[in-house]
């Protein structure tokens, strides 16, 4: 059995604090009925003192609110602990509103506490799972608590969490789920949660949701596996007898069903009770900056990084995806580095690296690379609670997988701007494995994504810039790679002296030049050789390198026609789909790639006879358009 944090208040006091928190959710009147079914569940995970989640400051336990649509009664609690100061009860339950600093769902860093941007369920086990390996990484005995709906228990990557957790050993971690029979308007059996987790390994026991004294005790417990507590909980809990408990309750209820409490009072009396047990709650919400929140590591620098990383020679044909990650651990191990792949783990490089330190699990906490199961939805979001506690994840997969993980990468990593680098091996054509791993649409779909920096390598030596670059901005980013070897065509150390704002590198010019082909990746070389053969034909051409999509498209038109001067014919040519490079080249350009469903098989230069991608095939093209 764990040891209280504080003195344990008495159940009368913790019954105090539930009223207030109950008044203070049915006052804001924001999803009610999943709201007030975890009133004890917070009032026991803050104020029982089972759990450091209330005291000040940085570094202790820490809580994710999966089920964010019904988040008030635990912004109540944190309202009272001093995390949104100098507001009234009656300003934070206004959250929501537009100009209200706290969001309607919880939003990663809006307030202290905030751990994670939550709202599209389904994700939180995950990012709670990245955060409580990440602290085992550090050596810390905190825990991570994740508060979830059985209604959300009904997603898929709830489970790829639970087996995750439980292959991991991550008995620092606690999930709390909320059953109270609702799954929107599907009536759930809550007798099925616990026998569920059970069946992933997990210590697993149903209590009385609205008992804190049995849930208190579920947390104090010792094991050596994640745990869940299964809260046998009422939707609605404390509404008129008339809804309480029903099935339909969703966004707000009608004030009729609303209970006639004097709502000031029962939150002013739980106030008094947290003030007494935590007397720095009081200041809190009273000064300005109220809680404190953990300053933000300082990274190094792109030059810093690059000092420490070893070129490959000019000329060399080195396969990129299966060169970079073994590269980068082994010259980057002196950071807090977190290699991950969700699928095979020998086509990222990284196997030689996980057989000198294993692969991460409790008992070898300070492995830097993670096997992770074929579950690419749990493992992006892991990536982001491990980032979201200080790790720095490298996440390998095949870019046609990353149509499995778009909710997660917007939602829990590029939202709340979460530093994890994103590497897309095999992009464009040459798979063996068929259409369905095949890249086709998925680059154009990452690129929508707003916040995620988008960057594409030929050769090994351009991806290891371009990694560098990712990991010391401190955004996230999406790397391409291609599938085939490139060669090297400038050292590391030329590269390094090169500007990157702009997103593009002339490889070759002309004074004036009568086109100007604009490219990326694989077909860099194919492109200057087109461009020579239209000098042979009496056409002069410019040869831009875009390693940036998202950078070139935020260029101004002056900054924009440095690369591509007013007049010229422009041609992009892509082994992906042709909007990708041709949405950046404004009107009466030609845009070239592959706009197919999937183009997959061998040899690769069939491939791209059927695409129309060779330098024969794509000379003869620009002739025709400039006769």
């Amino acid at each position: 059995m764990r040891i209280h944090f504080r003195p344990q208040p008495d159940p009368q006091d913790l019954e105090a604090i539930a009223r207030g928190l109950r008044a203070f959710t049915f006052a804001a009147n924001k999803h009610p009925g999943g709201a007030s079914s975890t009133v004890e569940a917070i009032t026991a995970l803050y104020f029982s003192g089972a759990t450091s989640l209330a005291e000040p400051g940085p570094g202790g336990d820490r809580l994710i609110f999966s089920k964010g649509h019904a988040a008030a009664g635990w912004y109540g609690a944190l309202w009272m602990l001093g995390a949104m100061p100098q507001m009234t009860w009656q300003d934070a339950a206004g959250f929501g509103q537009v100009g209200h600093p706290v969001p309607r769902m919880p939003v990663r860093g809006s307030v202290p506490g905030m751990e994670m941007s939550t709202g599209s369920l389904g994700q939180g086990l995950s990012f709670g799972a990245g955060r409580a390996l990440a602290d085992r990484r550090d050596g810390l005995a905190t825990r991570t608590f994740v508060v979830l709906g059985d209604g959300e228990c009904t997603e898929g990557q709830v489970w790829e969490a639970a087996m995750t957790a439980a292959r991991l050993g991550l008995r620092n971690l606690v999930a709390l789920v909320d059953a109270n029979s609702s799954g929107s308007v599907i009536k759930l059996d809550r007798e099925q949660w616990a026998r569920k987790f059970t069946a992933a390994d997990w210590r697993a026991v149903d209590v009385d949701g609205h008992d804190i004294g049995a849930i208190t005790r579920e947390l104090l417990a010792e094991t050596d596996r994640p745990t869940a507590i299964i809260l046998n909980t009422v939707k609605g809990r404390g509404l008129d007898a008339e809804v309480e408990g029903s099935n339909t309750l969703s966004a707000e209820v009608e004030e009729r069903h609303l209970p006639d409490w004097d709502t000031g009072a029962l939150i002013d009396a739980a106030l008094a009770v947290v003030d007494r047990h935590h007397p720095h709650a009081t200041q809190a919400r009273t000064v300005p900056g109220g809680r404190r929140t953990a300053a933000p590591m300082v990274r190094p620098s792109r030059a810093e990084l690059l000092s420490r990383l070893d070129g490959h020679p000019k000329g060399a044909e080195v396969v990129a995806k299966k060169a970079l990650g073994g590269d980068l651990a082994q010259e980057l191990a002196w950071l807090p580095m977190l290699w991950m792949a969700p699928d095979a783990i020998r086509n990222s490089g990284l196997l030689a690296r996980m057989d000198k330190v294993g692969s991460w699990h409790w008992d070898t906490p300070g492995a830097d690379v993670l096997q992770c199961a074929i579950a690419e939805q749990d493992a992006a979001s892991l990536a982001a609670g491990a980032a979201s506690a200080g790790l720095w994840p490298v996440l390998f997969s095949m870019e046609g997988f990353y149509w499995r993980m778009l909710d997660q990468i917007r939602q829990s990593i590029a939202f709340p701007q979460l530093p994890v680098l994103l590497v897309g091996t095999s992009g464009g054509l040459g798979d063996l494995l068929g259409p369905m791993v095949q890249s086709d649409g998925c680059l154009s779909a990452l690129g929508a994504i707003p916040g995620l920096e988008m960057f594409e390598a030929a050769d090994i030596n351009t991806a290891k810039l371009l990694a560098a670059e990712a990991l010391a901005s401190s955004r996230p980013a999406y790397l391409r790679l291609p599938h085939e070897a490139v060669p090297v065509r400038h050292t590391l150390t030329e590269l390094a002296t090169r500007p990157t704002s702009a997103g593009a590198w002339t490889l070759a010019d002309a004074t004036n030049p009568d086109i100007v082909l604009v490219t990326a990746g694989a077909l860099r070389e194919t492109v200057l050789e087109v461009a020579d053969r239209l000098h042979a034909n009496g056409y002069t051409a410019r040869v831009v390198e875009v390693f940036s999509t998202s950078r070139f498209a935020r260029l101004d038109a002056g900054q924009r026609a440095q690369f591509l001067p007013p007049g010229v014919r422009a041609v992009s040519i892509h082994n992906a789909p042709s909007r990708v490079l041709g949405s950046l080249l404004g009107e009466g350009a030609t845009a070239i790639g592959v706009d197919t469903y999937g183009i997959a098989g061998s040899p690769q230069s069939a491939l791209y006879e059927a695409a129309g991608l060779t330098s024969d095939a794509l000379t003869d093209r620009i002739l025709k358009e400039l006769a």
